[in-house]
C-alpha cells in the first residue's frame, strides 16, 4: 500500500486544503489504469480518489491534466481538483471520489448533447497550447492550419518512428504506413478544429450515482471530431443512443462510419507502443484498405 510517510503528507495536504484536520480512515487500491496508482481514500472529511505515480518519469503530467479538465468542465462535469503535490520521489493528484452506478437511455442521451457542444467549441488552428499525454506517452500539439498536416505530423510519424525504434514493427509495416501519408488530406472531410477530450474510451467516462455522466483522465487538443467519435467504438462500450443524440445537436459528415479506421490508427498505433505489437495486426487491416 501507500508508504507511511507518504500517507502522512497526504493527509497534511488534504487538511491545509479544507482548512480542517484530516486523517486517512483506510485505503483502498483501485484497479484500471496503466500509468499511474489508484487508490480510494477514505478519511474523516469524507472519501477521495487519489493518483500516484513516480515524479521523475512523468513531469508535469498532472497539471496537464488539471488543463484538460479545466478545458473540458465548461461542457462536461469533471471530478472536483482539491490538490496536487509532490513527496519523495512521488507525484500526487487529490480528487474527488466519485460513486458511480450503469449507463442508461437518458445518460446516453445527455452524453451525446455534451460531446456535440463541446466539439462546437473551435480553434483557429489544429493542436494546442502545448504537449501533454496520451496513457504515458508524450502527445505532440504542435499547431497547424490544416488537419492533414497535424495528423501526419503530430500522430502518425511521431507515434511510427516511437514503434520502429522499438523494434515493434518491421520495415515493410513502416513502408506500407508512410505510403498513407500523402492520402490523408482526402479521407477527412474538411472542417474547423474541434475541443476534443482526446482518449474517450469507456474506461474514460462515469456516470455518478446522481446520474451525471463524468469524463475523467483527458488528453486534449483541437483536432478533427471524427477522432473523439471513431475511438469510441475502438473497444466498445457506448449505445447507440449516444450516436443518436449526438446528430441531433452538431451532425456528423456524410460517410463518416466509413473513416472510423483511418480516425482510430493514432490511438492503435498508442496502443502498439504501450502494449505491444500485437495491436500492429489492427493497423495492418486497414492500411491494407487505403495503400
Amino acid at each position: 500500500m501507500l508508504p507511511t510517510d507518504l500517507l502522512c503528507f497526504i493527509e497534511t495536504s488534504i487538511s491545509k486544503h479544507v482548512n480542517i484536520p484530516v486523517k486517512v480512515l483506510n485505503v483502498r487500491k483501485l484497479h484500471g489504469g496503466s500509468v499511474n496508482f489508484s487508490y480510494q481514500l477514505n478519511t474523516s472529511q469524507g472519501s477521495f480518489f487519489i493518483k500516484i505515480n513516480k515524479r521523475e518519469h512523468f513531469p508535469l503530467m498532472f497539471e496537464k491534466e488539471i488543463d484538460g479538465l479545466n478545458q473540458i468542465s465548461p461542457f462536461f462535469p469533471v471530478p472536483k481538483v482539491f490538490c496536487k503535490g509532490e513527496f519523495s520521489e512521488y507525484s500526487f493528484l487529490l480528487l474527488e471520489f466519485i460513486e458511480t452506478e450503469t449507463a442508461n437511455k437518458n445518460h446516453w442521451e445527455t452524453f451525446g448533447e455534451k460531446l456535440a457542444k463541446m466539439h462546437q467549441n473551435s480553434s483557429k488552428l489544429f493542436g494546442y497550447k502545448e504537449d501533454n499525454y496520451n496513457g504515458s506517452l508524450l502527445q505532440v500539439n504542435s499547431k497547424t492550419n490544416l488537419w492533414s498536416d497535424f495528423f501526419v505530423q503530430n500522430r502518425l510519424m511521431i507515434q511510427c518512428k516511437m514503434a520502429r525504434d522499438k523494434q515493434l514493427i518491421d520495415n515493410n509495416f513502416v513502408t506500407q504506413f508512410e505510403k498513407l501519408y500523402p492520402k490523408i488530406s482526402n479521407l477527412f472531410p474538411q472542417e474547423k478544429p474541434s475541443l476534443l477530450h482526446g482518449d474517450l474510451w469507456s474506461g474514460n467516462y462515469i456516470i455518478s450515482h446522481s446520474s451525471t455522466p463524468f469524463l475523467i483522465d483527458p488528453a486534449v487538443y483541437y483536432g478533427h471530431r471524427e477522432v473523439d467519435i471513431a475511438m469510441t467504438l475502438l473497444f466498445g462500450g457506448f449505445n447507440k443512443q449516444l450516436y443518436e443524440s449526438y446528430e441531433a445537436y452538431y451532425p456528423l459528415e456524410r460517410g463518416w462510419q466509413q473513416r472510423v479506421d483511418i480516425a482510430n490508427i493514432y490511438p492503435l498505433m498508442v496502443h502498439v507502443n504501450l502494449f505491444g505489437a500485437s495491436y500492429a495486426q489492427r493497423v495492418k487491416s486497414v492500411i491494407k484498405h487505403l495503400v
